[in-house]
This record gives C-alpha cells, structure tokens and sequence, in this order.
C-alpha cells in the first residue's frame, strides 16, 4: 500500500499474516508524503516494521515515528525532509489537537523549539490558517480573540533558526457550543450537620481557625485527665513563632525552635466556669453530652435541675467564642490564668487588668522559659507569648472581677456573667496589638450568630466544593472520608511571615503544629485533589524551599523536619518524595509558574545528589527530567537527572535488595530476625512485577501469625518481632500506624494486587478509622489495639488517596489532556460515585462518575456512567474482579492484562459502559459469551465475534474461529488462531481482533449479500 497523502487513521496495523497461498502475504507500506495516525503507544512495533523493511519512503525522506506528541494518545508516522542544520519544532500544543472544548479557549500555547530565534503564529478556520503574529523564539502563549462556537480552528507555529524555517504541524480544535456540556455539580449537604459526632468521653474536644485553635478538656494519648467544661478551657494562639515553650537564638535550629512544650496549652487556664444556682456553686461541670463538628463544639449540660446549651466555635477572624443558653436564670463564674508551668517558667512578668470601659480583661503575657533548641542543650528564652495581649469580653457586663497575683507572678483572674434562656457570649482573642485583639472580640460579640453561621457556611463551602464529592454503599466509609478531609482542611494555616510564605497544612493540634517533612508526603499529593491549588496545596511543596538556604547540597538534604516563622528542626532529610506529589500537582493545574517555583528548589537542593526515599529516587529522577522539558531546558538538563540516579543500575539495585540475606518473598531484609513494614514501602516502585508483589503480600501481608498482619491491618513490624517486644517491655505503642498502611496499601495497588489491597484497605478504614461508629483519626495503635497518640491526626490524610486514587482508581492530566477511570471496586460494594472539581484554563467545572455493580445468578454487571469529562483522552478500565469476561463492548484496547479491560475515547462528554463478568468454576464461560452480531453502523458489512473462554486449562493449545457459509460441519474453514503458549494470532483475510486473556472480539468483513456461521474450537 503507499499513502500518497493526506490522513489514514486506524485502530491497529497489521502487516502480514504469516501464512502462503491465496490468503497469505508479507505486505508493505511505503509512506510518499500522508500521514498515518494509530490508536495507543505503537512505536515499537513501527520501529520493528521499519527495520524489517515493511514500512519504507523514498530517499531523502525518512520515517519518522512519535507518540502523544503530535497526537495525544496516539503514534503518529509520517515521511519528510529534515533539515540537520536544524532540527527545532514547536510541539506540546494546547488546546491539544483535535480537542472539542467545551469551555472558551482564551489562548493557544505550545513548548517552543529548542534553539528558536523566532517563531510564526498562523492562526484561522481554515485548514492552512494565515499567518497573524511573529513573536521571539521564546514565546510560548498567544492570547486569542473572542471565538465564535460552533466552530473549528486550525493552527500552527512555525521556528525559524538564522536562514532555516521549519513548518509545525497543523494543529486543531472546535469550540463547542455552550450547551454541549452541562453545568453540573454534586448535590449540596450540610456536611458540618452530617460530620456531627458525639465524643464526651471519647475524645477531647478540637476547633481549628487560622493562627487560633481550641482543644477542650485534657485527653493525652486517649486517656482522660480533664473533661471540658463551661467557658474556655486550653484556647491558644500560634502562628509557628515558637515550637514549644518559648524562643531562643540557635545556631542549628534559628530562632524558635524547641524540644519541649510541644502541649504547652495544657498549662494554659482561660475561663473555667462554675454554675450558682440560688447561691450553690456547682464548679467545672462535665457535660452529659459533647458534639464536635468541622465547625462548633456543642455541649450540654445538667446542673441542678437546670439545662444549659453551649455551643463554642472560632470565627473567621481568629476570636474564639462560647454562645451559652440555659432554661433557667443562673450566674456564671469564670475563671483563669496566666501561663505558669514549673517544668519550664524561670520568670513571669504577665500583667492583668479589667478595662471597665470596654468591658473586657487583658491579660499581657511575658516572662522567661527554659527552652531546648536543639538535642540536649537547655537555655532560657523568652516565653511564646511575650508580649501578646489576651482579651476576654462577653455580651453582658463583667460582674465581680477579682484579680491575685501568685508569689511566683502568675497571674490569675475571675469574673460573673448571668445567663439565661436568651443567651450569653463569651469571647477570646489574642493579638500582639491589643488595639487588633479588643477589635477582633468586640466584632464577634456584635453578631455571634452571624459569625456562627459564616464559620458553618465555610467549613460548608470547602466541603462541597473544593473537594471531590464521594458516595457509595458502605456509610462508614463515606463518613470517614468526609472526616479525614475536614480535619485535613482545618489544620491549614496562612502566617505569611519568615519562612512561613505559604499557606500549608498541619499534623496535629496537640503536639504537632506546623509542616512535617515526612508527613508531607502524604499531605502534598492529597492536596492536589483540591480544586483552589493555590491556597490548599502548592504552599504544601513551596514551603521547604525557605530551608535551601541552610540546605546540605552534597547530599541533597535540608535540615528540618518541621518549620515555623523563624525556626527549623535541625532534623535532616530529603524532600525526594515530594517531587511525585509536586508533579501531581501540576498534572491536575498546568500552573507554569507553581511548577517553575518547585522546580528551581529542586534543581538547586538536588543536583549533586537525589537522596533515596524507598527507591523513589528513580521515580523523582524521572519527574525532574519531566519538569525541566516541560520548563523549556535542555534535553542535556534532563538527562543529567537520571545520571545522578544512576538509572541503568536500577535492575542491580532491584536485585540487591529482593530477598536479601535470605528472607523469602521479601524485599530489603536488613536484620533478617527484625523485619519491618517498609518491605512494602517498596511496592510504590513505578514497576514492581506483579508477581513478585503477590508473592510479597501473599506471604507477609496477609499472615497473622509470622507476618504483618494484626486483625486484617498492616503492623510495623513483624508478628514474631513484635512478641518480643512485649517480653522485653519495649515500646507497644505503635503497632499499627497512618503510615505504614497507607505506604504498603498504595503500594500494593500500584503493583497490581488489587484483591487483596482491597481487603486490607477496607479492613484497615473501619478497624483503624471507626469507634463508637464515628469516625476517628488517631496517631496509632497499640499492641492491646487501644488507640495511642493525636486524636485528631492529619498524618492519616493518606487514606483520601486510597479511596479516590485506588479504590475509585480516578486520575487526571492537564498536562495530557486526559481523564482515566481504573476502578477497583470492592465486591461488596453495590455502587460508588464521584464528582472531581477541575480547574482549568481559569474555569471550573465538575466532572462525574458512577459504577453500579449488582450479581444474578452467578452473572455480575457492572454499569459505568461518567457526564461531564471535558478533557480530550477519556480512558476507561474498568477491573475485572479477577474472573472472566461474559460480555463487553468490543471497542476496547488490546491488552496482556488479566486485571483491566481498556477502552480510550477522544472528545467524549457523556458516557454509559457496561460489562457482565462470572466466575468460569461456576459458569459456562464460553455458552453463555459466544455472540455474533452485524455492525449496521459500518459502511461495508461487518460481523463481531465474541467469546470468552474462563481460565485456559493447560491440556489446551490453540483457539480456532472456524467460518461456514452453511451448518455443514465439513465446511467450516478457519479464519482466526491464537495461540496460548506464544500468545501469537494469525488473522485470515479481512480479519481483524481485540483480545484480552480469555476474552477475543473478532470482526469479519464480509462481502455483501454473504451470510455465514461460526464456531470456536480448542485444540490440545
């Protein structure tokens, strides 16, 4: 065949069958000047036709092979001239070419070619647009006009190099009419409502605002030592100023910095109240019930026969404030004090007045602190709060004020308020300007049920429309997502003061405040599911790149595990994980500039050096190449990260490490009489074989007597290990954590073992995260299967990926223009729907997917739905749940996999697929699969042969499709063979298939008027 000119595009190509006689051939396509366009990655098979001679062009041509650069998805092959004295194209187009966009395309960008002087823009509705701009060689975006819908564009950059030329390709895009694709959006709940929860007893109590946070009562590790009571118990203002107890100078760690402290509120006392009623002083009392929500704590008490309501919140502006009701007409006493703490307080210069005027108490803080800056040194420093002025005010006059000063200098304070049925506020608010902190109380008080109901209306508005909105059958599981981003976004801070430029996440209220290096792992890729990246997720990635002045550039490492405004933790380590999770980023906002910030960090800590990171060097070596290509460098710069990684040792390194000193189906044994989760770690490898990792899990993750495995989760170390701990009265506290079970189920996903990750993940959600059937979010658990630590622990966020990136199996490219849908569905599962905020090109919109999963009669159906993907690649592949196909749409993509079944379509708004699975040891596989239908949309008459055959015994070798033009058992003629050992096919005349394992779609194209039968045979 010659393609002469023009386009041919196709699903696969085949040249040649292998076979002599009348319908046999070795076949050529010799390419003069056209274009040849095939679905999915081809370039190897290309290149082996071109080298065995089967695709040719005539000299000086030669053939030229890309994929997902001229076309996305797609191997393009096309002859031309190249000019060796320069080589540069402009590529990377965008809106990429063939896109149907539904949303006003503003301006058309593209990578500029290496080496350009100069650029022409031609750009129009026809097919050979006129030329309407020259810009330098360094351009990279050209702002459009208004576009008319309904209408295609045609458009290309030509480079030009001192005399040489060289014509881009012709790219296009069609700008659909409005109504194309819907508005849509997630139906809105009251998710503050939906996340209420009871925790008196359970739990102590936690409110978030930006540099203001709350814990009420005193439960640490979940152990109770102090209930909450009426007013203010432990209110505390940090802005990351200091880590702990106060601030001092040091040369490892900056100014702030410290060792201890870390729950200095505990020795904080605020307003600790006492109900007189009819002069009986009832001191402290315990709430018969406390509700937390993402946005108030409600308590209620019964104190003397009277019912009192409390609901306490943080406003929007930092003010802490109590709304107080109760049936009868009482009198409050509020009580508290300055910070004192013997442990660390040298000193205390704190100062209390009441200013009767603006009816309120300030309270100045100061003093002296011991504070250990680093290791075991100990110095004194000024307290945290030296200086800060504290406010306490109410909605009703301040009675009875009384003030003491202790011998050692603290400060204590009281005063009454009445109550009763309409109510009663009590606010806080600390400020290093008290003139900021009166003005802050005083604008609470003027409405509290307005700025209760803006709080609400926010936390309301972050969770129903900056997050991906999740349903399915299990209710805990929805419940414990919802949860798990709340908490995530309530730690965010905005200090925007030293180091701290960025807006961020945190770890965990009562001992860990601020950004952690490690736990930065799991936060920044969370974050990228956010559809406002630049307040909720890029200051996660940019923050570190305030330590590249202290960093380590040898080694590639930055001293702090944990930063504030002035301080760092003088802890060393790597950021190597978090370019994975910049990257993401990226993927999901096409945002330049973030990716340039991220990327000028990156180059400059880890030239020298990419540190390991459970071989994630190899993978974040791969994503700096992608980031200095997609920035416009050199192909020099990206080669010189994978130098630095050594990548073509990669499968060494592998080898090294698999069962090393001899612990089976294991992976990076150090002590062979101590192993740890991290074995599992290792399963994030981009290429982990499948098989090994079955092995893996199969062996360790799921024994429970030498394995990991505690109660279906995953445990640090060990059975075996762990017992003698125990007996040697080791640390039990952390048996089973955030970490080791997120790291080790991604991983098992990403290697392929989806059956036994689901398992495991559902398992490790409602052992780990419900109690009490509420969600919950603990630092650990320990060897008893007590929970241990923070309460409240951002270090889980993790999990958010599990469900959205593994279970639901969603992910998305700007950059590619794609959306792809993996699902992992449990089998236990009915339904699962999503709706996924993107952002792009400055607009927003909400895309939807939806699988239905029922089984009858040992037959599964699975039903997919997805409305509104307005990307161009839309790619879906659906699992398979590891038995056999019955039934599918036969435009998939041809696969070896036995997990997945692929289908790719471009420029597909709304789509409905459906697939019928069974069990083979339970069904007859190929009975009841075994169709055959005409294709009436096709021009020519065609035929689909479907079958599939349950699990191929050994005792077979071949699978024949045998076509007769009658019942005739004799006059049954092959026209398919596959053959199971080689996995070879041999194709008849005007054949063509789709195979997966065990399932084949054949298409038989038949002469017109010709009708024909079919069989399947397997032969041994």
């Amino acid at each position: 065949m010659d393609l002469l000119n023009g386009i041919l595009r196709a699903t696969t190509l085949h040249i040649g069958n292998g076979q002599t006689g009348s319908n046999g051939g070795l076949g050529i396509l010799h390419i003069t000047d056209g274009i040849l366009i095939l679905n999915g990655d081809r370039t190897s098979q290309i290149q082996d036709y071109v080298a065995d001679g089967k695709i040719t062009t005539t000299e000086p041509n030669t053939i030229q092979v890309d994929f997902n650069t001229s076309n996305q998805g797609k191997t393009t092959i096309t002859a031309g001239i190249i000019d060796n004295s320069y080589r540069g194209f402009a590529d990377q187009p965008y809106p990429p070419n063939g896109l149907e966009s539904c949303d006003t395309v503003a301006a058309i960008s593209w990578k500029s070619a290496e080496g350009a002087e100069r650029q022409q823009i031609y750009f129009g509705t026809s097919s050979n647009p006129p030329l309407v701009a020259n810009v330098s060689g360094n351009r990279t975006e050209y702002e459009l006009p208004t576009l008319n819908p309904e209408t295609t564009y045609y458009w290309r950059v030509d480079t030009t190099k001192g005399e040489f030329t060289n014509r881009g390709p012709i790219w296009s895009f069609f700008q659909r009419p409005a109504n194309v694709c819907p508005n849509i959006a997630p139906p809105w709940n009251d998710y503050c409502v939906f996340l209420q929860q009871e925790i008196q007893g359970k739990k102590h109590g936690f409110l978030a605002g930006n540099k203001t946070n709350y814990i009420g009562g005193f439960m640490p590790s979940w152990r109770q030592q102090e209930d909450e009571t009426i007013g203010f118990t432990h209110p505390f203002h940090n802005d990351l100023r200091s880590r702990g107890f106060g601030m001092v100078n040091d040369e490892k760690t900056g100014y702030g910095h410290d060792l201890t402290g870390w729950e200095f509120y505990k020795s904080t006392k605020v307003a600790y109240g006492t109900v007189i009623i009819n002069g009986q002083r009832y001191e402290s009392p315990v709430p018969i019930a406390m509700y937390w929500r993402p946005d108030r704590m409600i308590c209620e008490y019964l104190v003397g026969g009277v019912t009192i309501r409390e609901e306490k919140f943080i406003a929007l502006n930092d003010t802490a404030c109590s709304i107080i009701t109760s049936d009868s007409p009482i009198t409050l006493e509020f009580a508290g004090q300055s910070f004192y703490d013997p442990r660390a307080t040298v000193s205390t210069t704190a100062t209390c007045t009441f200013d009767s005027t603006n009816n309120l108490v300030h309270l100045v803080e100061g003093g002296i602190n011991l504070v250990k800056p680093y290791q075991q040194e100990v110095k004194q420093g000024v307290m945290m709060y030296d200086g800060m002025s504290t406010i306490l005010s109410a909605s009703k006059t301040l009675e009875n004020y009384t003030n003491t000063t202790e011998a050692t200098g603290q400060q204590k304070y009281s005063f009454t308020l009445p109550c009763d049925s309409n109510g009663l506020s009590l606010v806080w608010a600390m400020n290093d300007d008290k003139a900021i902190a009166i003005a802050q109380a005083q604008s609470v008080l003027a409405d509290s049920n307005t700025a209760l109901e803006e709080k609400t209306d926010h936390m309301n508005d972050l969770l129903n429309n900056q997050i991906p909105y999740f349903r399915c059958s299990d209710d805990e599981i929805v419940q414990v997502y919802y949860f798990l981003w709340a908490i995530y976004l309530m730690y965010y801070i905005d200090v925007d003061e030293g180091f701290e430029r960025y807006s961020h996440t945190q770890t965990a209220v009562n001992n860990f405040l601020g950004m952690h290096r490690y736990d930065a792992n799991i936060q920044i890729p969370v974050g990228s599911w956010i559809a406002d990246k630049e307040s909720y997720a890029n200051g996660n990635v940019l923050l570190w790149k305030e330590m590249l002045p202290f960093a380590d550039l040898t080694t590639g490492r930055i001293p702090a595990d944990n930063i504030g405004k002035t301080w760092y933790s003088g802890l060393s380590g790597g950021v190597t994980g978090h370019v994975i999770g910049a990257w993401k980023i990226y993927e999901h906002s096409r945002d330049k500039a973030f990716l340039g910030n991220a990327y000028d960090f990156y180059r400059a800590l880890m030239w020298n050096s990419i540190p390991g990171f459970w071989g994630h060097q190899y993978e974040a070596a791969e994503i700096l190449s992608k980031m200095a290509l997609e920035l416009g460098y050199h192909q020099q710069e990206a080669d010189h990260w994978q130098n630095i990684v050594n990548v073509t040792n990669y499968q060494n390194w592998f080898d090294s490490l698999w069962q090393k000193n001899g612990v089976k189906d294991y992976f990076g044994a150090g002590d062979p009489n101590k192993l740890s989760w991290t074995t599992f770690a290792y399963l994030n490898l981009k290429d982990f074989p499948e098989d090994l990792a079955r092995d893996m899990v199969e062996t360790w993750a799921l024994d429970d007597v030498t394995g990991f495995n505690r109660q279906g989760q995953i445990g640090t170390n060990d059975l075996v290990s762990w017992q003698e701990l125990i007996d040697n009265g080791g640390n039990t506290n952390f048996m089973i954590t955030p970490d080791t079970n997120f790291f080790a189920l991604k991983g098992i996903y990403r290697s392929g073992v989806y059956d036994h990750a689901n398992r495991l993940t559902l398992a490790h959600l409602k052992n780990y995260h419900m109690k009490w059937g509420i969600p919950c979010a603990p630092e650990a658990v320990r060897a008893d299967y007590g929970f241990h630590g923070d309460q409240y622990s951002n270090f889980n966020a993790g999990k958010i990926l599990l469900i959205l990136e593994d279970i639901c199996g969603l992910s998305y490219s700007l950059v590619e223009n794609s959306f792809t849908i993996a699902d992992h569905m449990p089998q236990e599962w009915t339904f699962m729907e999503t709706y996924v905020p993107i952002k792009n090109g400055g607009q927003n919109y909400w895309t939807r997917f939806k699988i239905r999963r029922n089984e009858v009669g040992g037959i599964i159906n699975k039903d997919l739905e997805v409305e509104n993907n307005r990307l161009l690649n839309l790619n879906i592949e659906p699992w398979l749940e590891d038995i056999s196909v019955l039934e599918a749409p036969p435009n998939y993509n041809s696969t070896t996999s036995s997990s997945q079944i692929t289908y790719q379509f471009q420029n597909q708004v709304d789509l409905s697929l459906s697939l019928k699975l069974a069990d083979p040891d339970q069904i007859d596989i190929l009975d009841l699969s075994f169709t055959v239908s005409p294709l009436l949309h096709d021009k020519q008459d065609k035929v689909c042969i479907r079958f599939g055959i349950g699990n191929l015994s050994t005792s077979f070798s071949t699978i024949l499709l045998e076509r007769s033009s009658s019942l005739q058992a004799n006059d049954f003629n092959e026209v398919y063979r596959y053959e199971i050992d080689s996995k070879a096919e041999i194709l008849g005349a005007n054949i063509q298939s789709n195979i997966l394992p065990n399932y084949f779609t054949i298409f038989d194209q038949l002469p017109p008027e010709e009708r024909a039968f079919y069989r399947v045979r397997m032969l041994e």
